[in-house]
Order: C-alpha cells, then sequence, then structure tokens
C-alpha cells in the first residue's frame, strides 16, 4: 500500500539523519581527544622547560650557605603527616605535622634551640615540604603555609633530638573548590636559581582525608587505602598526589531540618541558569512563532535543534566520561572560579568543566552571530544560493585552528588540522541529515545549519585552551621560567581579533540598517570597521594574570579575559570566563532586536504579527543585562531567576492578549482622526468646566434674585444638550480613545520619543554609575554592569512608547502607574544581590529605587499626555484642569516625589561620605633633634 511504503520510507529517512548525526559525535569526540593529547603534551613540555630553568620559588632560601645552615645533617629522618578535617566553625582545616630526628650535635639541632622560628626555612629543604607548605597556603588562600614554631626535646642521655612543628590552615568556602596537585618529587631552588639537594636519611608522607574526598596518586606508594597514602620515600621521580573535594564531602542537613530550606548556592545558581536559558529560548520561539506562524516557527525549532544536537551529545557523552574518571566535581563552575595549572593537564588532561566551558564560548562568539546572521540574509526560497555576509563572519572559526598552529608551533599541526577536518565532516554530516529529514522547511535550511555546525564545532574544540610554543628564559630577566616563542606573538594578535569577528561584523551589518540609503558605507568600508569596533569592545583594562609566560605583550592577558587562558598558561574555570562572551551575546541580540522592531514599526497604524513579542523580548533581555555583565555574583542568587520571571511577568500586565483587537484599531487612527477626537474631548470636557462653574456662580445669582429663572434654565439647557445623557460616560469613552492612540505616528518614533525622555529623567541618577564605569574591563561590561539599572529604565520607556496602545488603562498617567507596578519588582529583586547594607541604609536604597522609578514613570505619563495633546494643536491646560485637585494630583506628586528623592539623595550621599572619609589623627611636628631607629 502507498500509505504503508511512505511510512517505511520516512522513517528510514529520520533513522539515516539520526545516523548521521551521531556519526558527526563521533568525528567531534575525536576531535576533542586529539586535542587534548596536545595539551597534555603542551604540559609535560612546560614541565621540562621548568625543570631546567626555575626563577626563585620561595623568599625563604636565600643561597647555598642559606641551604647548608637550614639542611639536616647526616643520618638524620622525619616524616610530613597531612590531614584534613572539619573545622570547628564549619568549613575545612588542613593541618600539617613535621617531625624531624637530628643528631644532638647537628649543628641544626642548636640553631633550633635558639631560634625555634627557624623552622620555616627547614621544611622546605625536606623531602616534600616546600609542595606541602606551598599547598597549604592556597588550601586557606593566605599566609604562608609554614610552620611559625616548633618544640626541640630530648630524652637523658639521648644522642638524639626529635624536633616537632605543625601548621593547621582553615578555608569555609566548600570542597568542591579545592584542587591540590603535589609535586612531590620536585625539588626547590634557592634565589639563585640553583637546585637545592635533598638531604640525606628516611624521609616519609602521609595524607589522611575524610569520605567525600578525592585523592589521585601520582608514582606506587608504600601504603594506599580510600582515605590515606604513605611514602616511604617521596624522592623518586614522579611521585606525587593530586588531592581534590567534592560535594559529597560537605556534611548533609542534620535530621529533622527542613527539606524546604533554603537553597544551596549550586541550585540557586541552577535555577537562574535555567531561568534564563528558558527565556531565551521561550521569547525567541514566541517571536518566530509569532513573524511566520507556527508551522515555520516549529521547522525553526527543529532546525536549531538538529544544527546544535552533535554539539550537545559531545559535550554530554565526555561529560559522562569524565564523571566516571573523577575529573567531574558538580556544578561549583556555575558560581565559582578555580584554576587549572598546565603541570596538572599533563597528568590527567583538562577537565570536563573545560570541555563545557570551550563549548559555551563557541555558542557565544559563533554560534549566536551566525544564527541571527542567517535569519537577516539566509535563504528566502528552497534551492536559493548562501548569500556572503554569513559565510564571511564564519570564515574566522575556520581559521581557529590554523592560528593554533601558528602560536603553538610544530607539535600543534596535526590537532590542527584533525580539528578542522572534524569540523568540515560535521558540517558535511548535519548538511545530509537536514536534507535527509523529511520536510521542506528543514531542508531550506540545510546549507546554512551546516556553515554554523561546522563554525561551531572548530571554535568548541580550539577554545578548550589556547596552545602555545614556549622557549625557555634564558636572560632570567623575567619572574618566569619560559618565554613565549616568536610563533605565539606573530599569532596572539589576530587570534584575539578573530574571535570578535562575527559579533562584530554582525553588528556592523545591523548598524548599517539603521543608515538611510544615501548616506551608507560602500562595501569596502564597511569592512574596514570592523576592526575598529572589535578595538572598541576589547576589555583593554585587564591586568596580567598569573602563571603567564612573558614576551607577546598585552593580547595574551585580553585572551585570558575572552576564553579563561593565555596561550600555554593555567586556565580559569568558571562563569566569569562566559561574561566577556554573554556580554557580546546579550548586545548582539539587543542590536538585532532593535533593528527588526525598527524594520517593522516604521509605518504608521502598522504593528509586526511579533511586535507584542518583541517587546517582551526587549524587557527580559534589559532584566538579563546585569546577569550577563557579572554572572558570578548573581547566578547564586535566586532572586536573580525571580527578576526575569518578574519581567515575563511584567509584559502580562502590560500587554495582555486580550487586547490586541483594540490596540490595533487605537493604534491605526490616522492624525487627523486623533486630531478631531482629542477636539472632541477638549470640547467635552469645557462644557462640564462650563457647568460646574455656571452651578457654582448661580448660587449667588439665585439667591438676590438678579438673574430670572426662566434665564438660568435656558442657560442651562445650552450647556447641557451638546453633551449627551450620560456625560460623564461619554468623557472617559473620548479620553480612553483621544489619549489611548498613537496620535498617528509610527511605533518606533513613539518608542524613541519615549525612551529619549527616559533617559532624561533618570540623568540624575544615571550619570553617576556611568561616571564611576570607568574602571570596568571594556565598555560592555560598562554598559551591562554599571548601566543595569538604566538598561531596565530605558527598555521600559522605549516599550511604554512603541506600545502605547496596548497597554493597560484609559490614559497616559493611568498607563504609567501599570508600568512604575511593572518595572519595580524587577529592579528591586536585581537589587537584593548588591545589597551588602545595614538594614537602616538596605531600607533607604529600596527606598530611593522605588522613588526613582517613580519619578520615570509619572513624568513619563505626563509627556506623554502633553505631546499627544499638542499633536492635536492644542494646550496642555485645555484637557488637565490645574484648578482643579484632581487634575493636580499627578503632577504635584511627581513634583513631590522628585524633591523628596533629591534630598534623601544628597543626605545618604554626605553621610556615606562622612562615613567612609578616614579620620586622620594629627600628628606632632618632627623635632629637628630626632635620630633614627635602628
Amino acid at each position: 500500500m502507498p500509505g504503508v511504503r511512505v511510512l517505511v520510507v520516512r522513517r528510514v529517512r529520520i533513522l539515516g539523519a539520526l545516523l548521521a548525526v551521531g556519526a558527526a559525535v563521533v568525528c567531534l569526540v575525536g576531535a576533542f581527544r586529539q586535542w587534548t593529547d596536545g595539551l597534555q603534551a603542551q604540559g609535560l613540555t612546560y614541565e621540562r622547560l621548568t625543570e631546567k630553568h626555575v626563577i626563585k620559588d620561595t623568599q625563604l632560601i636565600e643561597g647555598p650557605d642559606d641551604v647548608a645552615r637550614s639542611r639536616p645533617g647526616q643520618g638524620s629522618s622525619g616524616e610530613i603527616a597531612v590531614r584534613i578535617r572539619r573545622g570547628r566553625a564549619g568549613g575545612w582545616e588542613l593541618s600539617t605535622v613535621y617531625r624531624l630526628r637530628l643528631r644532638a650535635s647537628d649543628p641544626l639541632t642548636e640553631r633550633l634551640r635558639k631560634s625555634p622560628p627557624g623552622i620555616a626555612t627547614v621544611v622546605d629543604v625536606l623531602p616534600g615540604g616546600f609542595e606541602t607548605s606551598h599547598n597549604s597556603k592556597l588550601f586557606s588562600g593566605s599566609g604562608n603555609g609554614h610552620p611559625l614554631w616548633c618544640t626541640v626535646t630530648q630524652r637523658p642521655g639521648s644522642a638524639w633530638v626529635t624536633v616537632s612543628a605543625e601548621r593547621t590552615e582553615a578555608r569555609s568556602g566548600p570542597a568542591e573548590d579545592v584542587f591540590l596537585v603535589l609535586a612531590l618529587s620536585s625539588p626547590m631552588t634557592d634565589a639563585d636559581g640553583h637546585k637545592v639537594s635533598w638531604p640525606g636519611g628516611s624521609w616519609s608522607w602521609s595524607l589522611r582525608t575524610p569520605a567525600g574526598w578525592a585523592v589521585r596518586v601520582l608514582g606506587r606508594p608504600d601504603e594506599q587505602t580510600d582515605h590515606s597514602v604513605v611514602f616511604r620515600d617521596v624522592t623518586t621521580a614522579g611521585t606525587g598526589v593530586i588531592l581534590s573535594g567534592s560535594t559529597d564531602a560537605d556534611p548533609a542537613a542534620p535530621p529533622g531540618a527542613d527539606p524546604f530550606g533554603p537553597v544551596p548556592a549550586d541550585g540557586k545558581a541552577l535555577i537562574t541558569a535555567a531561568a534564563l536559558l528558558t527565556a531565551a529560548v521561550a521569547t525567541l520561539y514566541g517571536g518566530a512563532r509569532a513573524s511566520t506562524g507556527p508551522a515555520r516557527g516549529r521547522a525553526l525549532l527543529w532546525t536549531a535543534g538538529l544544527t546544535l544536537l552533535p554539539l550537545c551529545g559531545t559535550v554530554l557523552a565526555l561529560v559522562f566520561w569524565f564523571s566516571s574518571t573523577g575529573l567531574w566535581t558538580g556544578p561549583y563552575w556555575l558560581r565559582a572560579a578555580r584554576q587549572y595549572s598546565t603541570t596538572a593537564m599533563m597528568y590527567d588532561g583538562p577537565p570536563g568543566q573545560m570541555l563545557l566551558q570551550g563549548a559555551l564560548l563557541a555558542l557565544g562568539l559563533f554560534t549566536l552571530p551566525l544564527l541571527v546572521a542567517y535569519a537577516l540574509y539566509g535563504p528566502r526560497r528552497p534551492g536559493a544560493p548562501m548569500l556572503r555576509p554569513p559565510l564571511l563572519l564564519a570564515l574566522p572559526a575556520a581559521a581557529l585552528p590554523l592560528t593554533s598552529v601558528v602560536t603553538g608551533g610544530s607539535r600543534w599541526v596535526r590537532p590542527g588540522l584533525v580539528a578542522l577536518g572534524a569540523a568540515s565532516a560535521v558540517a558535511a554530516l548535519v548538511h545530509l541529515a537536514l536534507r535527509v529529514w523529511p520536510g521542506s522547511p528543514l531542508r531550506r535550511w540545510a546549507g546554512p545549519a551546516a556553515v554554523v555546525t561546522g563554525a561551531t564545532a572548530a571554535a568548541a574544540v580550539c577554545l578548550q585552551s589556547l596552545p602555545a610554543s614556549l622557549v625557555l628564559n634564558t636572560t632570567r630577566s623575567y619572574d618566569s621560567a619560559v618565554l613565549y616563542s616568536f610563533g605565539a606573538i606573530l599569532g596572539s594578535g589576530p587570534l584575539t581579533y578573530l574571535l570578535l569577528v562575527p559579533s562584530a561584523g554582525l553588528l556592523v551589518l545591523l548598524l548599517h540598517m539603521f543608515v538611510p540609503p544615501v548616506a551608507r558605507l560602500p562595501r569596502g568600508a564597511l569592512i574596514g570597521s570592523v576592526p575598529l569596533l572589535i578595538t572598541v569592545l576589547l576589555p583593554w583594562w585587564v591586568t596580567r594574570p598569573d602563571g603567564m609566560p612573558y614576551g607577546a605583550g598585552l593580547f595574551p592577558a585580553i585572551l585570558s579575559r575572552l576564553t579563561g587562558g593565555a596561550p600555554g598558561a593555567d586556565v580559569t574555570l568558571g562563569v566569569r570566563v562566559l561574561a566577556p562572551a554573554l556580554q557580546l551575546s546579550w548586545l548582539v541580540a539587543t542590536v538585532a532586536l532593535i533593528a527588526h522592531m525598527s524594520n517593522c514599526g516604521r509605518r504608521a497604524g502598522r504593528w509586526a504579527p511579533s511586535a507584542r513579542a518583541s517587546g517582551a523580548a526587549l524587557l527580559l533581555l534589559a532584566a538579563a543585562a546585569p546577569v550577563v555583565g557579572d554572572p558570578e555574583s548573581q547566578l547564586p542568587h535566586a532572586t536573580t531567576a525571580g527578576a526575569l520571571l518578574a519581567a515575563w511577568g511584567g509584559t502580562r500586565l502590560l500587554l495582555p492578549e486580550s487586547r490586541r483587537a483594540r490596540a490595533e484599531r487605537l493604534h491605526a487612527l490616522s492624525g487627523a482622526a486623533h486630531t478631531r477626537l482629542t477636539h472632541s474631548l477638549a470640547r467635552s470636557l469645557l462644557y462640564a468646566e462650563g457647568r460646574h462653574r455656571f452651578l457654582t456662580a448661580s448660587r449667588g445669582t439665585l439667591a438676590d434674585a438678579s438673574v430670572r429663572p426662566e434665564d438660568w434654565e435656558r442657560t442651562w439647557r445650552s450647556l447641557r444638550d451638546p453633551t449627551e445623557a450620560d456625560a460623564a460616560r461619554e468623557t472617559a469613552r473620548l479620553r480612553s480613545v483621544a489619549l489611548g492612540g498613537s496620535g498617528g505616528w509610527p511605533a518606533w518614533s513613539n518608542g524613541v520619543a519615549a525612551a529619549v525622555a527616559s533617559a532624561v529623567l533618570t540623568l540624575p541618577w544615571t550619570a553617576w554609575p556611568a561616571w564611576q564605569g570607568r574602571g570596568y574591563s571594556g565598555l560592555l561590561e560598562v554598559v551591562t554592569v554599571a548601566g543595569g539599572t538604566t538598561c531596565v529604565w530605558l527598555a521600559h520607556g522605549f516599550v511604554y512608547g512603541y506600545l502605547y496602545p496596548w497597554i493597560r488603562g484609559s490614559g497616559p498617567v493611568a498607563k504609567a502607574g501599570r508600568l512604575w507596578a511593572a518595572m519595580a519588582p524587577v529592579q528591586l529583586l536585581l537589587l537584593w544581590p548588591r545589597l551588602r547594607l545595614p538594614l537602616d541604609q538596605a531600607v533607604l536604597t529600596v527606598f530611593l529605587l522605588l522613588a526613582q522609578t517613580a519619578v520615570l514613570a509619572l513624568g513619563l505619563g505626563l509627556y506623554w499626555e502633553v505631546r499627544l495633546v499638542h499633536r492635536a494643536d492644542l494646550l496642555w491646560g485645555h484637557v488637565r484642569n490645574f484648578r482643579r485637585l484632581s487634575s493636580l494630583a499627578a503632577p504635584v506628586s511627581t513634583v513631590l516625589v522628585a524633591a523628596v528623592t533629591a534630598a534623601v539623595t544628597v543626605l545618604a550621599t554626605a553621610w556615606a561620605d562622612q562615613l567612609t572619609t578616614p579620620q586622620t589623627p594629627p600628628r606632632p611636628a618632627p623635632s629637628a633633634t630626632a635620630t633614627a631607629q635602628p
């Protein structure tokens, strides 16, 4: 039967498409593993160079003489015992006990008797001593890790003494943030760069940890259990320990605790990240569905899903593998940062968080710009050729593996070519999958999806960790053992610019759409403006990270800011690394959305079908600005997810779907119709005011008989007859229609006017944060972090003008009240993570924010009323009678709120300055006969 045959063919097509996607995942996994092997080889090279030439590891050992004084004599022995336990006040403690058995005649014994703090230099000379003290310092993040005192004991008549010392370091953070690499067999060096040889004798090292801590042993221990390890001799090459905590180490809630109590920081971060992702996907799908219909919206969703499926499948497969091998330690990554050293990559390769971080960087820097570019310039009909702009934006992704070969040297030729070949294979397989998948809408997007998938795959592989070719530091003019080679110096600058080419190129194309056709730049000028825009967007205010080789100038530090690690240096893992990519994606999405609203809102009386969805997306983007600006401090708070939910709920409050038909009728009113309706409203208000004044004046005239009753009746009838029987209802209806439309202006003009008015009204409170933004790292951080509150104000103001007829309310002031009700919860929830003040100051800050939002809403409502009345060639007083208390309520309240806000702001600023100004006590003038103290 034909029906069965069609069904079988459809199932075979779906199976073939899924097999093609599976093959793409296999190719991508192979590229990831090849890149991992390259990172391990690079770590080995770094270790060998470091062993050849290490600059001063400690400030305690100065030279050979100091080494001789600190070295135990012949026949000495000892042990180092490291213990991890729960702290008394919570958190964790790392306790290190040093025990030395020395001869009584040893010069070191007499030295320690006279100066017990001298044990600090002795422990660094012991086998495994320096690594232990150094990692003890890393465990707590402060101090120096060395014991401060020692005790010397000797039994009567014995020729041996025992020297004991202990050092305990505490940390308050969770165990999963701990990652220590103890290369016990690596000797230390003195200040002159000479290796310190081990003292003779027997020296053991042991470690004991509680449950939930992972101990990875390097070398062959003499004893080992689940939670302990013992080395009798740590001088054997390759001996070491990698220590890491996990969420299982932290104690569970006590019995009887509330299961619905406070959500941990990891849970809050996951909730906020899920809310942000859900809001983005739902808004994009809603806009696509409103613009193209449900069928096309579903087709675009399926295309995007199949485009990202190979990368998502690869990431999930490798994360599962890393979890089984202990290299995935939980979701700390969403709320904290951790540094992964180059040496650690030599032993275990990159952890799972590095893979995920590279994939997310690829999505932000390449996938999103390319998807937006294809939405603007993609094929409009089946079989149409792909246009050049998206293809040009995808070329930097193909250049990333080749640039890595330049920066990494000959060792990276194979990983670079494998990454490029795997990306090409993934693109071809995704193209085949979409061509085979049944359904014509998917086939139309096969070419763009293949380009996007290939670019994303290449970028995800290369952005795990940037390679670099390193050379030995023979000049010793820097505090580093290695320097960048010429190839690494040559490739760092172009590599920095390549990462931002897709986003900057798309921004140039979007900004080009706002320029009138007469003033548009030629193609060559557009291409030349891309590097200029990249230069503006780069985070130039960066510092050189620790552990980075020297020689390549500023660009490795910028790459560390963009990708989490400079080429050949330690890698920072954490959501803070994604901040530049998130900020850039936020800027691209915002500009693209504004460009879409501009194109669809320039015709008077017409809205695009996606106008409401676009307004909701703009409010969500504004609420997400502080999150993408500083994700590390915003994600661990559930209030951030609440702010996104409040922004979504605000669109339901302001723009109900039930008002669509009425809003479209009001928006379609021409300027002439608006003028007639406003004149009718002024006429109705004039007659109402005339009746009011006539009744007030008639009290005296009728009482003294100066007016005859029949004359009074005739005048009253002349004032009453021009209006309907229900004059109040007629006036209310005229007000809602005359002052509820767009005034005959296009939606875009109204939105721009409202945004400008909002900027002027909030200028006193936005100028200071903008000035304080000088200390932020780059323009994007200034806009999203320092200007987060301003973005919420401007977005709501723009939506107020763009969709003004759609907003609930009968007039501008009533609509402004709904605007305040939608803005205030978003601002308060975004403010919560920044409140680190006493209660009284926090209350004052909340009051100021609410008052500022009220001034914006009321001021915008009054301005809009004036604008609509002037559109009809009338004065504001013709509609709002300032002699009546009801008409004075809104302006007077605005002035009062503004005055109170300004006064409280001035007082609070003066009070804060008084508190923060240091009180310098008077100092006596120095005496002329004073002498220098030794």
